[in-house]
């Protein structure tokens, strides 16, 4: 593993490899936690490729965003460069959303679910393969082009592009990158994707089948770990809201409206009566019962617990049906829906069908097994888009490959408590785990606390100072110091709290703000921008980022490009039902429910921020969170102090 080591190793570095090498020969899992920007990643590969030529294994490096691939293929570069092997070879991978070319213009195919975008795509090769100059242009050119298609291969061979850089040279030669990097990914050792790519088991199949391995010979590894089992939740939950059934209404309007069980219901007459049930139980659970007529409406929540079997046991009323009959409903909404996926793939169109969708729900939110989850109701959408869910609590139950495979890697710089990532995974008890501290000098980062403000709601509502000084606090920082300066709000809401007010021509320098809507290429040509802002000369900028979002987890902006962090408030998760339950469960579980669900999470928030600051030796940089409640965090956070003057302070760390 050392030949393959680009750079002189840090401290940890050696040992974090020889971990890694030994997990491989034992066929054991690994988790371990290392500090922000110590360099993971490089040790990760170099190990893994060393064993992976030595045994004829393959690496499938798993990142939970498209942003986070970049710094994979980056490191596999230089590991190529220094080692001069050409069977080091790499392929970042992204899902057909961002690949597709048609999807690039049609927002409508960009923003399809896996599985319609797949029968869409499949669609259009038939189509293609037709002749008569059909189905997709750039399908018909990776069919008919070869030596289009073997220049675009062997010039990334050559070059290693990230993904983005591969489908802009595809764009640019008018050829799917979809296509070519299915044929490039069977050379590749490494293979870098998003979650869904391996968790989600049918996309995983196919992506073992362009690989042409089995399972034993594939090396897994999980970036950014902390984060799974979060998506492994949502990826196994399931949704039904009130938008969604106006959908199924419209669907039903434009291609019929068939009766259901041997006619024991009309489409529209299910879906009128499952909206109302909807309703009903927004307004029982979340605004509170009906009591002599009056409803007591509460605004402090906007979901509740409903029981296992509520929904179905009033559809079943309403509609005097049996469970017998149900199911029949459910099979003859998935073959209606299947029609119309049918009737507008014909047309061209993306095949979706909402009934279908409704089918698919109903038979999973009457089969699941509600040890492993809870159901809800959630006014969503100011009132007027209620929806039930069947929320997920254990992620174990999609986490059968980390023990197919010959071994899995787990890391992130903030992992602990690694027990309960562990436990939570359902990795055996055996597995190793390991914490190791940040090879960067302790004197080069500052975090520092302030004592009187805060973001918890029940102060703010009563004390209508805080907000006016958390925002002093803001714009000093962001205009005294001519650095590029980092703003992380708790929350989207939060942020658009304070530009509602106006607040933001306050700032006297260029700001970029991250939007929730914002696209892959529209965030990172955002982070260049204001990357550019701390070259030598420049007087800095403010960025205006969310915690836990896509830029504050993830990306690298070492020296000049970043040097003071302000986290506004602690991430702790809102006191929903859906986190009480999450919460309940792991009380249960373990016993420690408040520690594993509500102070951890936050505490790999604040730490993923702070984290950007700090990603060489030379790097200096301070943080401030902007909470009296931070002391809580000091198990996590060991090096944080109070500031009694702030401003004088960071000036006086920044002057050093």
């Amino acid at each position: 593993m050392a030949q393959l080591f680009p750079y002189s190793p840090r401290k940890n570095q050696e040992e974090i490899m020889q971990e890694i090498t030994e997990a491989l020969e034992k066929k054991k899992q690994f988790v371990f936690e290392s500090g922000t920007g110590s360099g993971k990643t490089i040790c990760i590969l170099a190990a893994a490729l060393s064993y992976a030529l030595e045994n004829q294994k393959k690496i499938i490096y798993t990142t939970r965003t498209n942003a986070q691939q970049q710094q994979v293929i980056l490191e596999l570069r230089a590991i190529k460069q220094s080692a001069k092997d050409q069977r080091i070879y790499g392929v970042g991978m992204q899902g057909r959303g961002n690949m597709c070319l048609l999807a690039h213009d049609d927002p409508e195919i960009q923003n399809g679910s896996s599985e319609e975008l797949s029968r869409f795509c499949s669609h259009q090769k038939k189509l293609a393969v037709s002749g008569k100059n059909k189905g997709c242009r750039y399908y018909r050119r990776f069919l008919g082009e070869k030596d289009r298609v073997d220049t675009i291969m062997t010039w990334a061979k050559k070059h290693m592009p990230t993904a983005e850089e591969f489908v802009q040279t595809c764009e640019k030669k008018d050829v799917c990158p979809y296509e070519i990097n299915k044929l490039i990914v069977n050379d590749a050792l490494v293979v870098v994707v998003p979650y869904v790519y391996v968790f989600d088991k049918t996309i995983r199949i196919k992506l073992f089948d362009w690989l042409t391995v089995s399972e034993e010979d594939v090396i897994l590894v999980v970036d950014e770990a902390h984060n799974l089992p979060d998506y492994l939740r949502e990826l196994f939950s399931a949704e039904l809201s009130t938008w969604m059934l106006n959908s199924c209404l419209m669907e039903a309007d434009q291609y019929g409206n068939p009766s259901l069980a041997d006619g024991r219901i009309s489409v529209t007459a299910l879906c009128k009566e499952m909206m109302d049930i909807v309703t009903v139980l927004r307004d029982t659970y979340v605004y509170g019962m009906i009591e002599g007529g009056i409803r007591r409406i509460s605004n402090e929540k906007n979901d509740a617990l409903i029981p296992s079997h509520e929904l179905e046991i009033e559809l079943l009323s309403r509609v005097k049906i049996t469970s017998k009959t149900l199911k029949d409903i459910i099979n003859d909404l998935l073959a209606y829906g299947e029609k119309i996926q049918e009737y507008r793939q014909k047309d061209g169109k993306l095949p979706r069908s909402y009934l279908h969708s409704l089918g698919v729900f109903l038979r999973f939110w009457t089969t699941i097994e509600m040890d492993q989850y809870i159901k809800l109701i959630v006014d969503a959408g100011d009132g007027k888009n209620p929806r039930v869910e069947a929320y997920c609590l254990d992620p174990s139950i999609g986490t059968d490959v980390l023990t197919q495979v010959h071994c899995s890697i787990h890391m992130s710089g903030t992992l602990e408590p690694l027990d309960e990532y562990r436990d939570s995974l359902g990795l055996p008890l055996e597995t190793r785990l390991a914490v190791y501290p940040s090879p960067f000098p302790p004197e080069n980062r500052k975090i520092f606390f302030v004592r009187d403000v805060t973001t918890r709601y029940e102060e703010l509502t009563k004390d209508k100072t805080i907000v006016p000084q958390l925002w002093h606090y803001v714009s000093e920082i962001c205009n005294r110091f001519p650095k590029n300066i980092m703003v992380i709000f708790p929350s989207f809401n939060t942020l658009s709290m304070f530009r509602r007010n106006g607040h933001f021509a306050e700032i006297q320098r260029s700001l970029y703000v991250e939007e929730q809507q914002m696209s892959q290429s529209e965030i990172m040509e955002l982070v260049t921008d204001f990357k550019s802002c701390g070259d030598q000369d420049r007087l800095g900028a403010a960025l205006f980022s969310v915690m836990g979002g896509r830029i504050s987890e993830g990306m690298d902006f070492p020296a000049e490009q970043l040097e003071i962090a302000v986290i506004i408030g602690i991430p702790y998760p809102k006191p929903t039902a859906r986190q009480r339950g999450l919460q309940n469960y792991y009380d249960q579980k373990f016993g420690k429910g408040w520690e594993y669900t509500v102070q951890a999470p936050a505490a790999r928030k604040m730490l993923q921020a702070i984290g950007r600051l700090i990603r060489k030796e030379d790097d200096r940089g301070v943080a401030i969170i902007l909470d009296k409640r931070a002391p809580r965090f000091h198990r996590y956070i060991k090096d944080m102090q109070e500031s009694k003057n702030l401003l004088t302070d960071i000036s006086r760390f920044m002057n050093q």
